[in-house]
């Protein structure tokens, strides 16, 4: 038959409704966001007043590369010191108020602000003044971060201090050198060498002795198991916990109350914990895609806390056995600590770090209207990349967090029927806020347009009474909640019922809950064991592998 309609397998599926609004909704985004780059500015900023000297102190962990760029700091007597975590900043804030005194010394982070107009601030990187008399810029690879880069380039760019000290790995220097080609290079030498001890049994722990795992799991499973050899003698350290309790499990290593801390990477990123002996009970992590063998940068920058000056000759590096689920490789292990990377300046390093991160700011976007500013986001990100595809040392950060935060904050505002004006939306979603608290970033959004609604979720939150019973994770969620809580009350003064104090009093229930659950669940005898025979079994599985061989059933 011809000229009939054609039949059969050969006709193409018509798309659903759905498929047909989603595509229109993709391609009229895209029209937005081709709309939207005519108006986009890729403008760099700039400082005024070139600085009158730009040192560089670069090298290892404990070589004393920061306690001289205080020094500095204390004889100019003005200026600021800024790190990449709040904890950082509060342990500049610490020394140089116990040598300088209270007044002389302020604190402004996030979260907090302490003495706020004093000669002397101690900032994370994002919260630093554009002018000063010295910038003590610490831990300058993080420039290269791709998702806070932009806070060091901005500084390194248009800082406007008379004198800029910046402090990092060796690795940062083909970057230093091409922003401040001139700069004064200090390499600074490990104060005590590491050197490699091989393998150490679970039975031979000495006091002393931080063993370092990459998940909670793992380091609770850990701390269980050393628990047992060593009882009441063991501290924890991990990202979740709030500043309080780390700081209390900190406290306790560092007075010999506990002989051995068992730590994840947070060691080794703002936990000053030098320590005499360091031992990886693991040389894996996953890193939100798969499970990975760690870099040679990373397992330095956790080795490199071995070593207590003035009581010890070197600091020890090695590997946990005895845990048949720790497995940590020695070889990548010993290779770590023998940088390889051959630098510019002749010197080794662990990897080359020559580019800064760059994002938009507000006035970069060109649009006043909160609806249109994904689509400006979009459409800087594709400026920005054509404009600076041949710069040397540039790229663009990554907007992805940001358009994320957009995202759940537009949506609860349209559900309610409530608007926020561009600059109130701007920022929120530069709040330091993860993705699984985006939800709450979205609560606050609401009160700030005026919907009162959100007032009775706000003061359950923030009563420090609902963690009376908490479980561990709970109170570690709760210690988030608080801190995401002290930023808002910072930037808006009572929207919700949030007050700085109530936020403030939740963090620390919150800390003091974490600490006390930690105690029990360190002691519970069934932690990283089998729940039928009761053998040491990996902390991620209920049961070992014999157990589950025999049928008991799937492990969760």
């Amino acid at each position: 038959m011809t000229g009939g309609r054609r039949q059969g397998r050969g006709r193409a599926k018509r798309p659903s409704r759905s498929e047909r609004h989603e595509r229109a909704r993709a391609a009229g985004g895209q029209a937005a966001v081709r709309r939207a780059e005519g108006a986009i500015e890729t403008t760099l900023p700039q400082r005024r007043v070139e600085p009158e000297s730009v040192v560089a102190h670069l090298g290892p962990t404990n070589s004393g590369k920061t306690y001289h760029a205080l020094e500095v700091l204390k004889e100019r007597g003005r200026g600021v010191y800024a790190g990449p975590l709040r904890m950082l900043a509060q342990e500049a804030h610490r020394r140089l108020s116990a040598e300088l005194g209270a007044d002389a010394v302020g604190l402004v982070t996030g979260e907090e602000r302490v003495n706020d107009g004093a000669p002397i601030i101690c900032c994370t990187v994002e919260m630093a003044p554009s002018a000063g008399e010295v910038l003590v810029l610490d831990e300058v690879q993080w420039a290269d971060d791709p998702e806070r880069g932009s806070a060091w380039t901005r500084l390194l760019l248009a800082g406007d201090y008379r004198h800029i000290l910046l402090l990092g790995a060796l690795d940062a220097e083909p970057l230093v050198q091409r922003v401040f080609p001139d700069a004064e290079i200090k390499v600074f030498e490990r104060i005590l060498p590491l050197e490699f001890v091989g393998e150490r049994p679970l039975r031979g722990l000495t006091p002393g002795t931080v063993v370092v795992a990459f998940s909670r799991k793992a380091v609770l499973a850990l701390a269980g198991e050393i628990n047992r050899l060593h009882p009441g003698r063991v501290s924890v350290l991990y990202g979740a916990m709030p500043l309080s309790s780390r700081r209390e499990e900190i406290d306790r290593f560092l007075a010999g109350t506990s002989d051995v801390t068992v730590a994840t990477d947070v060691l080794g990123h703002g936990v000053n914990l030098p320590c005499e002996t360091l031992l990886f009970a693991e040389t894996t992590k996953f890193d939100g895609e798969s499970r990975r063998d760690l870099l040679p940068w990373e397992l330095a920058q956790i080795a490199g806390r071995a070593g207590r000056f003035g009581l010890v000759e070197r600091g020890h590096v090695g590997v946990l056995t005895g845990v048949p689920w720790a497995n940590a490789d020695p070889a990548i292990v010993e290779e770590a600590l023998r940088p390889h990377v051959l630098l510019p300046s002749g010197h080794l390093g662990y990897r080359i770090v020559d580019e800064a991160r760059i994002r938009p700011r507000l006035a970069d976007l060109g649009t006043d209207d909160p609806r249109r500013l994904d689509a400006a986001l979009a459409a800087w990100h594709r400026v920005a990349t054509r404009t600076w595809a041949y710069e040397s040392w540039l790229s663009v950060e990554s907007l992805s967090p940001l358009r994320g935060r957009l995202a759940a904050i537009q949506r609860r505002l349209t559900e309610r029927n409530r608007r926020l004006t561009i600059e109130d939306t701007w920022k929120l979603i530069n709040a330091p806020v993860d993705e699984d608290n985006a939800e709450l970033l979205a609560t606050l959004a609401l009160a700030v347009s005026g919907d009162t609604a959100q007032r009775s979720l706000l003061t359950f939150l923030l009563d420090p009474a609902r963690l009376r019973d908490a479980t561990l994770e709970e109170a570690e969620q709760a210690g988030r909640t608080a801190s995401i809580l002290r930023w808002f009350a910072l930037q808006y003064t009572d929207v919700g019922g949030v007050s700085i104090e109530r936020a403030t009093a939740l963090e620390e229930a919150a800390a003091a809950r974490v600490v006390a659950r930690l105690h029990v669940e360190v002691r519970d005898p069934t932690i990283g064991r089998c729940r039928k025979c009761g053998k040491t079994c990996a902390p991620w599985f209920p049961m070992c592998d014999r157990c589950f061989g025999r049928g008991g059933g799937r492990p969760r």
